[in-house]
């Protein structure tokens, strides 16, 4: 079986950008919102110099393309992705355009698994947009038609163009959710490098917290992926 690993990433923060706790609380983000960057040319790189120049106007927190992550801004405050309603809300994942079917491939799962990510260091599941408000997976798409507040509807015509439905994202996010968390037998098992990575921001929330629920769900969570990458429990 082979291990299940994170792909890298590069924490790159650009300088002077707000820090504005989300509507629970710094660190309280309540889903994704997956976004594509429309600019047939541009790379995570050029993307995040792009925005260190017009962040006042609009930024995300990563960007992926098929080489690089560049995680551009704090996930624990909010950023500018998709207009006042959701932004308080969640994570904003941007998906950088490709130009071979190989290299969709894999930045497209690059991205899927840093939803997963994020959904599992707060243990938030992968359910999908609703028109109340609800779910933790969310289009940039269904931001438009179901909070409003942002008129774009990225990223599904572009994953159509590549042969992706929107619920091919949902499924590979949950695939990513699933290894992440030790949550599937079938699944492959985490390294103890990547699930200690993970672990360690659990431990900051655990400690952040006198809430003895949220703590017993970040212990729970911590054992699961000492679980998943063959540590024992603690």
């Amino acid at each position: 079986m082979c291990a299940y690993s994170l792909y890298p990433v590069i924490v790159d923060w650009i300088p002077g950008l707000p820090q504005i706790p989300y509507r629970g609380g710094v660190g309280r983000w309540e889903g994704v919102v997956m976004h594509q960057t429309a600019n047939p040319n541009d790379t995570a790189r050029s993307e995040r110099a792009y925005e260190a120049r017009t962040f006042q106007n609009a930024f995300v927190h990563e960007f992926i393309d098929p080489n690089e992550i560049i995680q551009v801004a704090n996930p624990d405050y909010l950023a500018y992705g998709a207009g006042p309603n959701a932004n308080p809300r969640f994570i904003h994942l941007e998906l950088c355009s490709n130009k071979t079917a190989e290299q969709f491939a894999r930045s497209f799962d690059a991205w899927c698994q840093r939803a997963a990510y994020y959904l599992a260091l707060r243990g938030l599941g992968v359910t999908t947009a609703r028109p109340d408000g609800s779910g933790t997976l969310w289009s940039h798409y269904e931001v438009t038609r179901y909070l409003g507040g942002t008129t774009h509807s990225d990223p599904i015509d572009y994953i159509k163009s590549w042969g992706k439905s929107w619920q091919d994202v949902v499924n590979t996010v949950q695939y990513h959710y699933d290894a992440i968390i030790g949550g599937a037998d079938t699944m492959p098992v985490m390294s103890v490098e990547d699930a200690n990575k993970l672990i360690a921001f659990l431990s900051a929330a655990y400690f952040a917290t006198d809430v003895p629920a949220a703590r017993e769900e970040f212990h729970r969570l911590a054992n699961a992926l000492r679980r998943a990458s063959g540590q024992p429990d603690e």
